[in-house]
Parts: C-alpha cells; structure tokens; sequence
C-alpha cells in the first residue's frame, strides 16, 4: 500500500494529519507493507520572513480580523494540535516562504529521508520557531537528519530541484487539490484534511480488503 502526501512544512493541519496518520499506523496489522511518499505543496507562496511580525499579527491581517481574535483561533489550534501530540508554539512560530526548505526537501528524498524531512520540519516550525526560508537554518535541520549540508546548501543557494517542486504542485492542480494535507492511497483513493485516528483507520482496513479482494 502507497500512501502519497501533499503538504507544506508550515500547514497546521497537515503536522495534525500526519501525527493522526501515524497513530493509525501502529494499529494497522499491514503497516510494514505501507510505503508513505511526500511530495511538496506551497501553502502561502508568497510568504516573506519579517523581523519583528509575530504569527498572531500576521494572521491578523491575513483574515482581516483583530489581533486577539488571530490569538485565541490559535489558541483553539494549539490545544486540537496538543491533543493529537504535537507541539504548536506560536508565541514563536515565524510565517516564511518554504519554497527553498522544499528544494532541500526533494534532495531528502532523493536520499531516503523525505518523511523524516517532513517532520522535521513540521516541528522545527511549529514547535522551535526556526525560519524556514532560511538558507543555514534549513542546513543545518537538515543535518541533523544525517543529511549533507553542503551539498543542501548547494541545493538551496542555486535554487536546483525548482522543477520537482513546481511538478509535484502540478500534479495536485491536476488531482483538483483544493487545499492540504491530501493523502492519495494506491493512486485512486483520496483522503483530505486532518482527519480522526478512527478514520485513518478505518479508510486503511477497507482499502487494503478492497485491493486484497480485487
């Protein structure tokens, strides 16, 4: 069983998913027959780091609503996070453009790591408040995945595996994915958002009897 995922290091809802995910995982009586395959998405493609912007202002403006409303919806989001068992620290969380951590991404990949990347990175946004766009922050999470920095460096500082990215986004366009994280099993059954333990569960049991059965 192939599971593909569309998603950015910066989607709240895609660090739930994949935590989600997991705790399905180790319940499923096939899982060391599942194969997990991530692939890039850019949620805010035109995100930029600014010094001195919290996540709370930024949110703020993004959804045109005060800066204590943007604080207490996040609140809300960390306390479902907490409950899934992920960390979501937005009193330091720092809104950037992930395009660069994407190109390292698809090297990580290319080297056996892409999930290990994947969360890595869910955290080190989420939980650390690293800058994600970044070019020696993103060497330096990559390394301590066992990862070469220099040659990721190499990879973020002369923008290579651009056309990975953008193919990976094209792909999603052509599924009509409308927003992440999309989990796709055995390239025909699709699974969107962040969805209950119980329901991961559920969707791999019946698939797997489904392609037993077929």
């Amino acid at each position: 069983m192939k599971i593909t995922i569309w998603s950015d290091f910066v989607c709240p809802f895609c660090f739930i998913g994949q935590a989600h995910l997991d705790t399905a995982l180790e319940n499923f009586e096939h899982k060391d027959d599942v194969e997990i395959e991530y692939k890039s998405y850019l949620l805010m493609p035109d995100a930029e780091y600014q010094p001195g912007v919290s996540y709370y202002d930024f949110f703020a403006g993004k959804f045109g609503v005060p800066v204590e409303k943007a604080k207490e919806q996040l609140k809300q989001q960390a306390e479902t996070a907490k409950d899934s068992g992920v960390i979501m620290n937005h009193d330091i969380a720092k809104i950037a453009n992930t395009f660069n951590g994407h190109r390292a991404f698809q090297y990580a990949k290319e080297n056996g790591k892409g999930t290990e990347f994947f969360k890595r990175f869910y955290a080190a946004h989420f939980t650390d408040g690293e800058v994600l766009s970044d070019a020696d922050t993103i060497v330096r999470i990559s390394e301590e995945i066992g990862l070469n920095g220099e040659e990721v460096r190499d990879v973020v500082e002369n923008e290579k595996n651009t056309d990975k990215v953008e193919q990976d986004i094209g792909q999603a366009q052509q599924l009509g994915v409308q927003g992440v994280p999309f989990f796709l099993v055995n390239d025909k059954y699709s699974i969107s958002g962040a969805q209950p333990v119980e329901l991961f569960q559920q969707a791999l049991n019946q698939i797997w009897e489904e392609e037993q059965n077929a």
